[in-house]
């Protein structure tokens, strides 16, 4: 959510522009004769919302922002609250701040910064679920999303502008943080109780990645591994020391028989 002092910050700044400009329009009318009846002049369709400029709006629709806005209405300038417009925008599941500005006499300036997907997740009803870092369902897509993570979370069922569990938390800042050179290795990720943070590769390998203290590091270490060294018969990679990836060897079937027979 917008720190309450920047929006505080921001509330101040657009009502200062919209008083001086709205001062302009009252001296204009009072030089004209026309003051007795500037309120009514300010409320008619000459000063109303009649042309809505968006910009930085990619995932959220035209239609949904004036909407959600309000705007739809046409309502007289005078009447609008910038600041709670942009608070109901801010309900819009992409949207991550909203800035409204009046520009008179008919205009209203929409500036949106959308949230980040960071990961998908599998829908037991079938397709899939988008979120960013914070955990903010995005979307419900029918099919996976290009070269976005896919994790394991509780509840992926969530309606879009809704958010997951605090229990989600790991997997999305490992998905966050995953580098875009791994992104075609990491066929999920899950979260173990006893090993943290746990990559499942292409192939079956896995990468325990444990808390998620120096993911970079650890993310590094495990591109070097993979890149580096010849992985036949190995199961798994440990990188819960980043500096020091541990190797465990391929578990086969005939071993497990083996080792029981012995």
């Amino acid at each position: 959510m917008t720190d309450p002092r920047i929006q505080a910050r921001r509330v101040s700044v657009e009502r200062q522009r919209g008083h001086r400009r709205l001062g302009f329009v009252l001296a204009v009318l009072a030089a004209a004769g026309l003051s007795a009846g500037a309120v009514a002049v300010l409320h008619s369709r000459l000063f109303s919302a009649r042309s809505v400029v968006i910009a930085g709006a990619v995932h959220t629709t035209r239609a949904e922002i004036v909407s959600a806005s309000g705007l739809y209405r046409t309502p007289p300038l005078l009447d609008l609250n910038p600041a709670a417009i942009s608070e109901r925008l801010e309900r819009l599941p992409w949207v991550e701040t909203a800035s409204v500005r009046v520009d008179w006499p008919s205009t209203v300036a929409v500036a949106i910064a959308e949230r980040v997907p960071v990961a998908t997740s599998r829908l037991a009803s079938g397709g899939y679920a988008l979120f960013d870092a914070s955990g903010r369902v995005l979307a419900d897509e029918a099919s996976r999303p290009a070269g976005i993570p896919l994790v394991v979370v509780a509840d992926p069922s969530a309606s879009p502008g809704s958010f997951l569990g605090a229990e989600a938390r790991l997997e999305l800042v490992a998905a966050a943080q995953l580098p875009e050179s791994l992104l075609g290795r990491v066929q999920e990720i899950t979260v173990s109780d006893t090993e943290g943070v746990v990559l499942h590769l292409q192939g079956g390998m896995s990468a325990v990645v444990g808390d998620d203290g120096a993911l970079g590091e650890k993310f590094v270490s495990l591109a070097t591994v993979l890149s580096k060294l010849d992985l036949t018969g190995i199961g798994g990679i440990d990188l819960r020391v980043a500096a020091s990836p541990v190797l465990t060897p391929l578990v086969s079937a005939s071993n497990v028989q083996g080792k029981g027979d012995g």
